[in-house]
């Protein structure tokens, strides 16, 4: 994702993905193996609106946070989120979760990368960033979402096209046994452990959570015309009514 397309996204990232963003929070910092203490220095990795890190403050006010995100629209509002509370030992940076050559080898004790990786249209990002977290840290956190009702919707309306490259992924990314491996081979052993965490969005009405998704729609549907794209919220709907259906 560039900064570009990231920077619009901010101000919905609420609406679209905060809540899966705080669920899987919560189950990171609830697992983790290496004590938070007050001298924890954490990374806070394509921080979004900061989500993990305010959990984080809850339970570990004393600990030193450095939140990254290449979104400056994102960067931006955590700054405010900072001077509200008056964290001190709270910091921000423009980064790329794909390039953090700035920081340095194992600084911090904890990385978290939440619904970081894989960055959309970029195939080779994944062993990027898991490059990244292991060479800043030896214990990363690693954790995705993928949101494959873009995907559905993207081919009922054009089912003869391959959906925006954005949304293109490798089929060996989801699956577990690839992290391990590629933890594995930059010198974790078997100190890899995967865990699944189910998430979810949530609206009051099938209409809100549809118009929550299509908040996103720069993003996904970026070659559609704008004929194209009112095509593309009806089918979103009947997706996710399906899905409520079969729940």
């Amino acid at each position: 994702m560039s900064s570009n397309t990231a920077t619009p996204y901010s101000s919905n990232y609420e609406c679209v993905s905060d809540n899966c963003t705080r669920l899987l929070a919560a189950q990171m910092i609830s697992n983790a193996k290496s004590p938070i203490t007050s001298t924890s220095y954490i990374l806070d990795n394509a921080c979004g609106l900061g989500t993990v890190s305010k959990q984080f403050k809850l339970l570990h006010p004393h600990a030193t946070i450095l939140v990254t995100d290449i979104a400056p629209g994102m960067i931006d509002e955590i700054q405010q989120t900072i001077k509200a509370n008056g964290w001190s030992n709270m910091y921000t940076e423009i980064l790329d979760v794909r390039d953090l050559s700035t920081l340095r080898d194992e600084t911090f004790t904890h990385v978290i990368t939440n619904l970081g990786l894989p960055v959309p249209g970029d195939l080779e990002s994944s062993t990027k960033i898991v490059n990244e977290i292991f060479r800043d840290s030896k214990i990363g956190g690693e954790d995705r979402v993928w949101l494959t009702a873009f995907y559905n919707a993207a081919r009922a309306v054009r089912p003869n096209e391959t959906p925006d490259s954005f949304i293109a992924l490798k089929p060996e990314i989801p699956h577990a046994s690839w992290i391990i491996e590629q933890l594995e081979e930059r010198g974790s052993g078997n100190n890899v452990e995967i865990k699944t965490c189910v998430t979810y969005t949530m609206a009051t009405s099938l209409d809100e959570m549809t118009e929550n998704m299509m908040l996103a729609r720069e993003m996904f549907f970026s070659r559609f015309t704008k004929e194209g794209t009112e095509i593309v919220e009806p089918r979103l709907w009947n997706l996710f009514s399906r899905k409520s259906c079969r729940k």
